[in-house]
């Protein structure tokens, strides 16, 4: 299987672009043609179909576009046992279609609980000598607020499984700052402190293409503090939210690139594939729209990464 690093920065370089789609289920936002029989009756059945419907079309529009998806976890669990059904299918469509994929679930715990996360997640769950994927991803975004031991066991996953995590350092919400703008005692800031614990854990998972299967998570909506950030975690993969419906830009997402153009992916939800004004448009106006979305994005992104990169 080889590190997730390496796997990341190939798909990058196979697809020629860094922007990863996101799958986050907003059911009533869904174009009627999906959801025509739930408009009826709201069963549970028909919930899961619906998410499932919907991501299978989506995915078959980006599939040979971008190198990768994410999945919200907290727009699945909302709708109960039908929505973490309908995660599974999504994420077992979209490895189908060859694409990575990330959860966003920003999970820790003490390292026992830590562990338990990331059997779930990233190891699988030992039942009797076996392991049991519950959730057949390649990486998920963690919290570092518990301290460097709940960390451990994801990176411990990471180094067995050939899995990835993104650690929090600077997110997309205006009220981050309350927490990680905050000066630490030692100097910096709480956002430079996570920094240099995600390069420092990060050092044994160096991959043959330079990066670690230690990233971070750094929002596109703060793009002075990234650029920052990105310096001082050279070899962090960067996973950037923000961009498109949050107000973040290409310009501002691409501060957090290296200069050899990699280092990062960015995510777009909402403004993928919730962005088509009414919802009585038929599947042909959706599939457009869709592809549009994505095809922007690619555009802008590439560009705004082209304009940063140092001539070889």
């Amino acid at each position: 299987m080889g590190i997730f690093a390496d796997r990341m920065v190939a798909a990058i370089q196979a697809k020629g672009n860094p922007c990863v789609v996101g799958l986050d289920p907003r059911v009533e936002s869904m174009p009627n043609f999906i959801t025509r029989d739930l408009q009826v009756s709201t069963n549970q059945g028909e919930i899961g179909d619906a998410i499932r419907t919907f991501h299978e079309r989506v995915i078959g529009l980006v599939a040979d576009t971008v190198p990768a998806v994410k999945l919200q976890v907290a727009f699945y669990e909302q709708y109960g046992l039908s929505g973490m059904r309908a995660l599974i299918d999504t994420i077992e469509l979209a490895r189908s279609a060859g694409l990575l994929v990330l959860v966003d679930a920003k999970r820790n715990d003490i390292d026992s609980t830590a562990e338990a996360y990331a059997n779930a997640f990233l190891s699988g769950t030992s039942i009797f000598g076996r392991r049991i994927p519950a959730f057949a991803v390649d990486c998920i975004t963690v919290s570092p607020f518990l301290g460097r031991d709940s960390l451990e066991p994801f990176v411990d996953a990471c180094a067995e499984h050939g899995k990835g995590i993104f650690v929090l350092v600077k997110t997309s919400n205006p009220g981050s700052s309350d927490v990680q703008d905050q000066p630490i005692q030692r100097g910096g800031t709480m956002s430079t402190h996570l920094a240099g614990l995600v390069d420092d854990m990060g050092k044994s998972l160096v991959g043959e293409s330079g990066y670690s299967s230690v990233g971070a998570v750094v929002g596109a909506t703060f793009p002075s503090e990234a650029e920052m950030l990105r310096r001082l975690m050279p070899a962090a993969i960067i996973l950037v939210p923000g961009y498109g419906a949050q107000g973040g830009t290409a310009e501002g997402a691409a501060v957090n690139f290296n200069a050899d153009g990699l280092g990062a992916v960015v995510n777009a939800s909402r403004s993928i594939t919730y962005s088509f004004g009414g919802l009585d448009l038929s599947q042909g106006e959706f599939d457009e729209r869709v592809r549009g979305n994505v095809s922007q994005m690619v555009t802008g992104m590439t560009e705004a990464v082209s304009a940063r990169r140092t001539p070889v």
